[in-house]
């Protein structure tokens, strides 16, 4: 069994791993998942792009607390939305201030709530982490002095494992503002463009 060094949360994930962000999200206190990351170390595999887990790594935790963000599933409900259309927004966000700009779309839990979206407990749950030294790259700060900071919460509610948001393979493999250097195959990037583009909308408040 490996030492199990020091976890923190980065302030990203901490701002954006709440209920209601259109992100996965936990109902456990925060020091309550670093300790839970820690008694299960040894559940690690190399993160997106990695080849082995020294900078970033994948560790599957016990789901029970965890939940996906209710999302709108096109294909699914294709057939349905276009006899009642459901209002489908688009903003233009920042995930923070010093990184480039992008557009989201998404449906308002009111508007969401009409049509019986609920959220989803999780099945399956996997906390992204990243070192110190992959922390420090392309000019960014670490939020703690802990070795290791959780950057996300991977939450899926079937057997496939979700691949990484393709905008944030992107970020990372051209060392965007905000994206530490990982990189992806084109049959990676493909297969992430596919799978998000038929899951659908998130669901989040308007900002």
């Amino acid at each position: 069994m490996s030492k199990t060094p020091s976890i923190g949360w980065s302030t990203f994930a901490l701002n954006h791993s709440a209920e209601g962000t259109g992100n996965s999200y936990t109902k456990h206190d925060f020091n309550f998942v670093s300790t839970l990351v820690g008694n299960n170390w040894d559940n690690q595999a190399p993160g997106a792009g990695e080849t082995d887990c020294s900078r970033k790594i994948l560790v599957t935790v016990p789901p029970e607390g965890f939940f996906l963000p209710p999302r709108i599933a096109l294909t699914a409900r294709v057939s349905a939305l276009c006899d009642d259309p459901l209002p489908i927004r688009a903003e233009v966000v920042r995930r923070r201030d010093h990184e480039d700009p992008y557009i989201e779309t998404f449906v308002t839990p009111e508007d969401a709530a009409e049509f019986g979206f609920t959220e989803t407990p999780a099945t399956k749950v996997k906390i992204v982490l990243y070192s110190a030294e992959a922390l420090s790259e392309n000019g960014e700060t670490r939020s703690t002095a802990c070795d290791w900071e959780i950057v996300c919460l991977l939450c899926e509610d079937n057997s496939d494992d979700e691949p990484m948001a393709f905008l944030t393979m992107a970020r990372n493999f051209l060392e965007k503002e905000g994206g530490t250097l990982s990189v992806y195959t084109a049959q990676e990037f493909a297969e992430a463009i596919y799978y998000h583009s038929n899951r659908g909308v998130r669901v989040r408040p308007a900002r």
